[in-house]
């Protein structure tokens, strides 16, 4: 009877560790073996079946915590029916994909669409094993496709698994880009799926090699060697002219680097238009609305990021400069800083400039003048945008990119801090920028928040440096010490963006930015192709949240610039959402950073989690 009841006492704090502290850390104590425990092998044997069971039947992909982060389910069965999944993403101006009732389940649900409809996990693996079934409901014979996705980076990016009702077969396909054209790697004998049975399909990608099959699971149907989109991506599932049901997902993370995240929507931000646009602005007015400023343009959102109209042309004061940089007050008023210039027209790349505040004590409708940064025109002046911050003893900070050495041939850069203690009427130079801080020759893009121990940082990410690096400042800003560098913020040489949550119940800072290996290339216009989003409760730790884009550049030649590459993000905090925009090369261009596409994310904050440990990839 002893040892009955030791078994169940262990059983239980085993039990206790894994709902306490999610899957993935029970693992850890169970690798670590039964030594803490004074048990025996009776013991020991009595608990394996709950070991077994706890670690290896799946979880309902309604909770992450507990289903471990490279392992993921969804039935489906804890969502309404007619309702919406909090993992599953679709276009954001569609409506085609929905929970279902179906005999007595749920199930996910597309209607039939005349062009090919996704619906995705936000979750970015290369290497995957993915179970799921599927039942078609009605179809149009002719046109009908149906189909599964994995590293799906965008719907010209992806690797593709689909069936052709009018030929009666499976096929492998992929598309590296718009860059590329679709290619199908292999093809199935007929196979006959008729409509009204539930299919099984199973899905195994590593590297090169993608197995499938078709119910049989002992045998794949097709299998291919010549996988070449070997990006990170999504998984999806894809109908055309076909109303097809999917459930029982099983998804394993082989590569052990991705996680599913809840509460996201992304999309681009304007159709393909082969317009040039890089991260822009948000801010939110005071009733909800959203206003995205581009450059010149203009958007704004009603529907809490959904969707937003656009572009018009901006009616609010146009930075000449080129990128946006505004906040609201404490005092509930807008400052935006607005680059003047010494000369008319269109202005050269260095032209002689100074900024100037500019208020607006209604939302944006009106502004007035306020004061400038320093009175007379300089050249080799530049700003990214959001780099304007404000304490809680009211100071504002404005950091401002200045070239160094500029009669060299590689030209240097350097921060230089302005403050202001009355909503921007007057402003003050910092006592020293950061060229007397540091011996690196680029030290730019950089922004102030405060921490909780009475200091302040500099947190500046383009530099030569492998990492995010900061300064120190212990009297508001007056003077700045320091060079250190975040170990754990990893960047390659790439602007960032860094906020204070003001709906937040306690100092609350987000920060995303290119989480990339500086070293991992010689490519021309370095590898950006990770977009990493942090938090922090002091301003000085750092905890990572989530992959917010990731999407590996294809092969290019030695010296040649990557095609695919994250630019300029920008983030705002709402009551409930963080708003992420940034600028994505899609394909190749002229320009040095090819041909930016506009792109928003919208996360949920209340479905943030944190990881356990930092990705070792980046």
């Amino acid at each position: 009877m002893q040892t009955k009841m030791a078994a169940i006492k262990t059983g239980g704090i085993f039990l206790h560790l894994f709902i306490s502290k999610g899957s993935a850390c029970f693992r850890e104590y169970v690798q670590n073996g039964f030594n803490v425990f004074r048990i025996g092998t009776v013991q020991k044997a009595a608990i394996a079946a709950l070991l077994m069971v706890l670690l290896y039947v799946p979880v309902t992909g309604q909770s992450i915590k507990a289903a471990g982060r490279f392992y993921f389910t969804d039935d489906f069965e804890k969502t309404t029916r007619g309702g919406r999944s909090q993992f599953w993403i679709e276009d954001h101006t569609g409506d085609d994909w929905n929970i279902v009732a179906l005999a007595k389940n749920h199930v996910y649900g597309v209607r039939a669409t005349a062009e090919r409809s996704y619906s995705w996990l936000h979750v970015f693996e290369r290497d995957v094993d993915l179970t799921a079934r599927f039942y078609i409901k009605e179809a149009e014979p002719e046109e009908a496709l149906l189909g599964f996705s994995v590293r799906f980076n965008s719907k010209e990016a992806l690797t593709g698994i689909w069936y052709d009702l009018s030929e009666k077969h499976w096929y492998i396909s992929e598309r590296r880009g718009l860059d590329f054209t679709e290619r199908v790697l292999v093809t199935s004998p007929v196979v006959a799926l008729k409509p009204g049975a539930w299919q099984k399909v199973r899905i195994i990608a590593r590297g090169n090699r993608l197995e499938f099959y078709c119910n049989d699971m002992k045998k794949p149907l097709m299998v291919t060697d010549a996988l070449t989109h070997d990006s990170p991506g999504r998984v999806a599932f894809c109908a055309r002219q076909a109303q097809v049901y999917f459930d029982d997902l099983v998804l394993k993370l082989l590569s052990r680097q991705g996680r599913v995240n809840k509460g996201v929507l992304e999309y681009n931000l304007n159709p393909e238009d082969g317009k040039f646009r890089e991260g822009a602005s948000v801010i939110e007015k005071k009733n909800g609305e959203l206003v995205l400023l581009h450059r010149s343009e203009e958007y704004h959102s009603t529907d809490s990021g959904a969707t937003f109209k656009g572009p018009f042309p901006i009616t609010w004061p146009y930075n000449n400069d080129a990128h946006h940089s505004m906040l609201r007050l404490r005092s509930g008023r807008i400052i935006k800083m607005v680059a003047e210039y010494n000369t008319t027209g269109k202005h050269a790349f260095d032209a002689p400039l100074r900024y100037r505040a500019k208020i607006s004590e209604d939302d944006g409708k009106t502004w007035s003048d306020a004061g400038v940064t320093w009175n007379d025109f300089v050249p080799d002046a530049l700003t990214m945008n959001d780099k304007i911050t404000q304490m809680p003893d009211g100071r504002i900070f404005f950091v401002i990119t200045r070239r160094t050495h500029v009669d060299q041939p590689a030209r240097g850069h350097k921060s230089v801090i302005y403050y202001s203690d009355d909503e921007g009427k007057t402003w003050k130079e910092s006592a020293n920028d950061t060229k007397s801080i540091t011996k690196l020759d680029h030290y730019c893009e950089s922004k102030v928040i405060y921490t909780t121990d009475g200091k302040l940082r500099l947190y500046t990410p383009w530099s030569e440096a492998p990492g995010i690096h900061y300064a120190e400042s212990s009297d508001n800003g007056v003077s700045w010490k320091g060079d250190h560098p975040s170990d754990s913020l990893k960047n390659s040489r790439s602007s960032f963006a860094l906020i204070e949550d003001p709906y937040a119940p306690k100092p609350t800072f987000y920060m995303v930015w290119v989480y990339d290996d500086l070293y991992a290339s010689l490519i021309n216009y370095l590898p950006r192709d990770r977009l990493a989003l942090a938090r922090s409760y002091d301003g000085k730790t750092w905890e990572y949240l989530m992959d917010v884009e990731r999407w590996v550049s294809p092969n290019v030649k030695a010296g040649r610039r990557a095609i695919v590459q994250i630019l300029d993000p920008s983030l705002t905090a709402t009551k409930d959402y963080l708003f992420i925009t940034i600028g994505r090369s899609e394909k190749e261009g002229k320009q040095g950073h090819n041909e930016q596409r506009l792109r928003l994310y919208r996360v949920k904050k209340a479905d943030l989690e944190p990881y356990r440990d930092w990705p070792s990839v980046y």
